[in-house]
């Protein structure tokens, strides 16, 4: 921002102080207190305008602004370099290609640096405005404590420093600072009648003193003094509790000082109360868990209305036409960080859920505008596996092995796949049980880069599943050399997927039947994510369930009750974090962001169709329980909630079919055989569940 532009609105500031002064003293000049009014509107114009004027921006130092001066400069430096090869030397395709991959540079370059260019001019605009409103709201309440006296010289100087400005503004020497339309001529003509009048005040006002009243002093005790005080009268304000002309803390788009969002908090918290209790825990936080929609608070936004919301559900509300405006979901003013880094601290889980969701959206917003971005879409996919959005995970990795294998002019197959969006397809279709595509997708990424931990540890675990120890335990082997030695191949996320490879062994592990080998996995797994992955945590309680019960031939009620507790805790922050608003079934929510990021929703039960693997877990531990009747229940809430993806269920059906006959149903149990043949996709499995139905006599 402008320093002269700063520079112009403080000495109107001071312009201000100084009639105030002469106010003080002179409260039975009505004069001056329509010139007091006159000049509070016109600066009030001029801070409009200066908010308005997009010109001011140019003043800034923008670094962004430099780098992409200095992107193209090197653009053209390098042309320049390189002519006579260009039109001689290199072949044509190749010139070709070099322009291409320059062009694509330059663009996307100059697409991310103009946006952090605008934003970085925005801040700087938004950072003086926020100051200029502080310093002007302490203003009315300091008049009587700050201002003692005002002399004439005093006026006469003010009148000096309006002429100067004035004459700066009509000779075009004020670079766009000051008043203009004769605002300046206006009140200097103002304070000379103003002059003569004091005069003939200040007479009537020393006779009435001589001759009736007594001497009064100038400053009542009353006044309540502000933060800018002078020394001779001090503040009851501390620095910790009121610093008006420091910047937020944690977001530099804020324009709210310390002591505005404290005031927020305080009568939300007060309107939360009368909502409902509030919650508390150690940490200090006590405030309502859900906002005024009933969805839980994430990521907590202040709204127009002057109350705090989570900004996914302001985000997904029912847009309203504009002739129903009083109905309209309040607009969002700003963040309400402070709660947000007290949520954080009170349930951790939600951190990750944010960072999530921030990503999902940005991600989506930015391919919009950049549709054929491998990357991205792989990014994007990642980001929708760890939120359990299974499909849309797919969809997205889908969408980025077909781009990777376009060619420049869009020819379909004219390059190999791209690693990274096939070791991402692997992991999603290995979890949705289609081991055929999933092992296609592994050998094609083992072809390119044969120490991939995560192609490794998935084909052991299919391996392992078909019955191959052997293949499956030289894959882990492979995998631990790999490690070991520092050769395993990192995708472009660097150690941001490392996670992901500890899952996938913990897998491997399990199919072979070394069930501590894949629960100390799974724990590092989860570990790796701040906080925990609930999944992966998820997965190695089951894995301490079944080591215990291989190892001992039956779980103890200790581990059973430790192990139980972490899966209902793993699959509360599942169905915590997604719940959506309890209002959501009597208005049409978007299923989309205006990104075309998904909704999250819950469809059953209360939980939200990513709780779909963890409760085949919970089920699990719940049959090596004994509970043959929960077990059901989850394994069938899990159908119901399963993504469409998942085409493979005669596993879970045979499983049902099990627990029907440990329950005594046989004919339940008859019907889960023949839907598990009906959904069989194979000879060999058909043939697994014959058997299996041969061997229990149904």
């Amino acid at each position: 921002m402008s320093f002269g532009a700063l520079a112009a609105v403080g000495a109107c500031v001071q312009i201000v102080k100084t009639l105030y002064e002469y106010h003080n003293v002179h409260t039975r000049n009505k004069a001056l207190l329509d010139i007091l009014e006159s000049f509070s509107q016109n600066l009030e114009i001029s801070i409009e305008r200066l908010q308005a004027r997009e010109q001011m921006l140019g003043f800034a130092q923008n670094d962004a602004l430099d780098s992409i001066e200095r992107d193209f400069r090197k653009a053209k430096e390098w042309l320049q370099a390189n002519d006579k090869n260009l039109r001689s030397i290199w072949t044509a395709l190749q010139a070709s290609d070099k322009l291409k991959d320059l062009d694509d540079r330059l663009c996307k370059a100059f697409a991310s640096k103009m946006s952090v260019a605008i934003f970085s001019a925005l801040q700087d605009t938004r950072a003086g405005v926020a100051r200029i409103e502080t310093t002007l709201e302490g203003l009315p309440t300091n008049l009587e404590t700050v201002c003692r006296t005002s002399t004439k010289e005093a006026i006469h100087e003010v009148i000096d420093e309006l002429k100067a400005e004035a004459y700066a503004v009509g000779s075009g020497a004020a670079d766009g600072k000051g008043f203009s339309n004769g605002e300046a001529e206006k009140i200097i003509s103002q304070l000379v009648d103003q002059l003569a009048e004091q005069e003939r005040l200040k007479e009537d006002e020393e006779l009435l003193l001589m001759s009736t009243y007594p001497i009064l002093d100038p400053a009542p005790s009353h006044a309540a003094p502000v933060p800018y005080a002078p020394v001779s009268a001090p503040s009851q304000y501390s620095a910790d509790q009121d610093a008006p002309f420091e910047p937020s803390a944690s977001r530099q788009s804020s324009t709210f000082s310390r002591r505005r969002s404290q005031m927020t908090l305080t009568s939300t918290a007060m309107t939360s109360e009368a909502m409902s209790p509030p919650g508390e825990n150690p940490t200090g936080l006590v405030f309502d868990l859900v906002d005024p929609t009933g969805a839980e608070i994430v990521d907590p936004v202040l709204a127009s209305d002057g109350l705090i919301y989570d900004r996914w559900a302001l985000v997904n509300a029912k847009p309203v036409p504009d002739d129903d405006a009083a109905k309209s979901p309040p607009r969002i003013l700003g963040e309400v960080t402070e709660l947000r880094d007290k949520l954080f601290a009170a349930f951790p889980n939600r951190k990750q859920l944010y960072r999530s969701m921030l990503l999902l959206d940005r991600f989506s917003h930015i391919l919009l505008f950049e549709p054929n971005s491998v990357s991205l879409h792989v990014r994007r996919g990642l980001v929708n596996y760890r939120l359990r959005l299974l499909d849309d995970a797919l969809r997205d990795l889908d969408l980025a092995v077909h781009l990777s294998k376009r060619g420049l002019s869009g020819e379909k197959d004219k390059h190999k796949p791209d690693v990274d969006a096939l070791r991402a397809r692997a992991l999603v279709l290995e979890e949705l049980h289609r081991n055929k595509d999933a092992l296609r997708d592994i050998e094609a990424v083992l072809a390119q880069v044969p120490r991939d931990v995560l192609a490794l540890s998935l084909r052991a675990t299919i391996r392992g599943n078909d019955g191959d120890a052997t293949g499956a335990l030289a894959d882990l082997a492979t995998t631990n050399a790999a490690v070991r030695a520092g050769k395993a191949y990192r995708s472009r996320l660097g150690d941001d997927d490392s996670d992901l490879e500890y899952l996938g062994r913990g897998w491997a592990y399990c199919s072979v039947g070394d069930f501590a080998s894949a629960a100390t996995d799974f724990g590092y797994s989860a570990s790796l994510r701040d906080p925990a992955d609930p999944y992966a945590a998820a997965c190695q309680a089951l894995a301490l369930i079944k080591q215990e019960e291989s190892k001992l031939g039956s779980a103890s009620s200790t581990t059973l009750e430790t192990c139980l507790a972490q899966l209902e805790a793993s699959l509360g922050v599942i169905r915590t974090a997604m719940m959506p608003s309890s209002a959501a079934s009597e208005v049409d929510v978007l299923q989309t962001l205006p990104s075309g990021a998904p909704v999250l929703s819950a469809i059953e039960a209360g939980f939200p169709v990513t709780a779909y693997p963890t409760l085949l877990l919970r089920g699990s531990a719940k049959a090596v329980q004994g509970d043959a009747e929960q077990a059901l229940a989850d394994i069938e809430l899990a159908l119901r909630l399963r993504p469409s993806s998942v085409r493979e269920v005669s596993s879970l059906r045979c499983a049902m079919a099990e627990l029907r006959l440990a329950g005594g149903n046989r004919e339940g149990a008859q019907h889960e055989y023949d839907l598990a043949l009906a959904a069989a996709g194979g000879v060999g499995v058909r043939a697994a569940i014959l058997s299996a139905r041969e061997q229990h006599g149904v």
